[in-house]
This record gives C-alpha cells, sequence and structure tokens, in this order.
C-alpha cells in the first residue's frame, strides 16, 4: 500500500534502455483512500531546470526526499491518477511534512478550494 507522501518509480516496461532514469512520482491521495482504491493519485517529479523556475505550482524538493540525492521538483500542475500497480511495490523515497504541505496548498489554490 503506498502512503500518502511516498514517491515511487513506475516499473519499467519491456525494451527499456540501459541507463534510462526512472519516472518518478509522490502519492498525494489521503491515506483512507489507499485501502479501498486500486488507484492512486500522483504529482510526477522532474529533474529541476531552469525551465520551470518561476511556473506556479512548480514545488521543489530537498536533494534527500526523492530519494536519489538529485535536484528535483514536484510538478503539481500534472497532478494525476495512476493504476497503483503500475507501480514498483517499495518507494523509493519519501516527502518531508512541509514539502506535502507546499504541495497541498498549491493543489487547493488549482482546484479552488480556498
Amino acid at each position: 500500500m503506498a502512503a500518502r507522501g511516498d514517491v515511487l518509480a513506475l516499473r519499467r516496461g519491456i525494451g527499456f534502455l540501459p541507463g534510462e532514469r526512472l519516472e518518478a512520482f509522490v502519492v498525494v491521495q489521503s491515506d483512507r483512500l489507499s485501502h479501498s482504491l486500486e488507484t492512486v493519485i500522483v504529482v510526477p517529479l522532474d529533474r529541476s531546470v531552469p525551465e520551470y523556475a518561476g511556473i506556479p505550482g512548480v514545488v521543489p524538493l530537498a536533494p534527500t526526499e526523492p530519494g536519489d540525492w538529485k535536484t528535483k521538483v514536484a510538478v503539481v500542475p500534472h497532478l494525476t491518477s495512476l493504476p497503483l500497480e503500475r507501480f514498483a511495490p517499495e518507494r523509493i523515497g519519501r516527502l518531508r511534512p512541509g514539502t506535502l504541505a507546499r504541495m497541498g496548498r498549491v493543489i487547493r489554490l488549482a482546484m479552488d478550494l480556498e
């Protein structure tokens, strides 16, 4: 079961290239939903690149949070739902509560819930 704040990696498909980077996502749904759904609401993570500077809804992460010691960002406007079976069974990282809170503020703003 995936928990809120877990960083998950998509399972690799057949024919992937050696050294290909994993696609990572952070779980943002409530843990209460994880017991009853076969899908999980996630936000994709990406490398921190200059093109993301100043884009609303892109939340920077500490290098240790995504689990690979690289500088990453959470691209909150690309929030999506995916089947849990598409992810590797073990988490690769975990976000800090403060980072999840910042992402939550962006989600509430994007959904006009404030």
